[in-house]
């Protein structure tokens, strides 16, 4: 009973924010956008539940939702992304934390889901002679600092897990490069030239669906950058941070691929340095949709052939087996996909 008051005042809470937002969105845009991004949103939860269907009225609806964001958040700013010093000098980074893959769960991994754990298992097997840290509530400030003001936030359920998550990446990123990966990821293959090979790396399919404004190009759960190039993720840190100092509500579940747009669009060196990233793991989205179903070996192998990182999830239950035939859940959890 409990947990289904919960979930309705999380749903509550939901709408009236989501309620806010179009209101907050109008008044820098016009009502008629502000209730088409409201449509989209609400065409982005009906594509959560059909597989991620995108037909051409929704596809069109979804990049209007994401020039209207963008406007807003422009017209909000001031000024600042034009003023941004993009080529202020970093502090200097901690030698003896480059190069590591960031990993989270804020209540430790001992606490973690059994798919969880299994992911973060394959993530260290195939590290590549890189240090895996996990960050969780007991840690972070030994990493990366927070701003006091941010956490104040956090306390008073402004600012969510999810976006502390965000702000968390990001900053990790500025301070010390190296590669974040969402804990959801099962890895099957070496990190070290596809994460590490390249200036920037975020798994790219360009073109691939409009739910974000990312559309492919790059994704937020998948994000690296060698020591050089903090720059990149000090800059959109920033401009998250300068969003949530003055706004106390999120205007869109997504806001940091907003920012990572946003980046680009003013920095044409940030831009250049997406540009770069070469396509990678087209099948990223394959294997969490065939856990629940009998293992088939050749089949595993067609998804792992061109594909490495495999963006599963927690929140859904799936079965060991399927009478007698172990299923591809099964096979992960007992090392069985390699």
């Amino acid at each position: 009973m409990m947990a289904g008051h919960m979930n309705l005042r999380r749903v509550s809470h939901r709408v009236a924010e989501e309620l806010h937002a179009t209101r907050a969105i109008a008044g820098e845009t016009s009502w008629r956008d502000a209730l088409d991004t409201l449509r989209a949103k609400v065409d982005i939860q009906v594509m959560n539940r059909n597989g991620f269907q995108e037909p051409p009225a929704v596809r069109n609806r979804l990049i209007r939702k994401h020039e209207t964001v963008l406007e807003y958040l422009e017209a909000r700013s001031h000024g600042y992304y034009e003023s941004y010093e993009y080529a202020a000098e970093l502090p200097p980074g901690d030698p003896d934390l480059e190069g590591r893959i960031w990993l989270c769960w804020w209540q430790g991994i001992e606490c973690a889901p059994a798919i969880v754990r299994a992911c973060v298992e394959s993530i260290c097997r195939n590290a590549d002679g890189h240090t895996v840290t996990i960050i969780t509530d007991r840690n972070y400030r030994d990493y990366v600092h927070i701003p006091d003001w941010v956490m104040r936030k956090v306390a008073e359920g402004i600012i969510t897990r999810t976006n502390l998550s965000d702000l968390l990446r990001l900053s990790l990123l500025a301070e010390h490069g190296g590669l974040w990966l969402d804990a959801t990821f099962f890895c099957c293959g070496p990190l070290g030239d596809l994460a590490f090979g390249q200036p920037l790396f975020s798994i790219k399919r360009p073109d691939y669906l409009h739910a974000s404004v990312a559309s492919g190009y790059f994704a937020g759960y998948s994000l690296a950058c060698n020591t050089a190039h903090r720059r990149v993720f000090a800059t959109i840190r920033d401009f998250f941070l300068e969003y949530w100092q003055k706004n106390d509500f999120m205007v869109d579940y997504l806001l940091v691929d907003y920012m990572i747009v946003l980046a680009q669009r003013h920095d044409p060196s940030i831009a250049g340095a997406f540009d770069a990233i070469r396509p990678n793991n087209p099948l990223c989205d394959e294997l969490g949709k065939c856990l629940g179903e009998p293992f088939d070996r050749q089949r595993w192998r067609e998804l792992s052939s061109n594909t490495s990182l495999f963006k599963l999830t927690w929140k859904q239950s799936f079965p060991v087996r399927k009478g007698e035939v172990q299923t591809f859940y099964g096979a992960l959890l007992g090392g069985d996909l390699t």
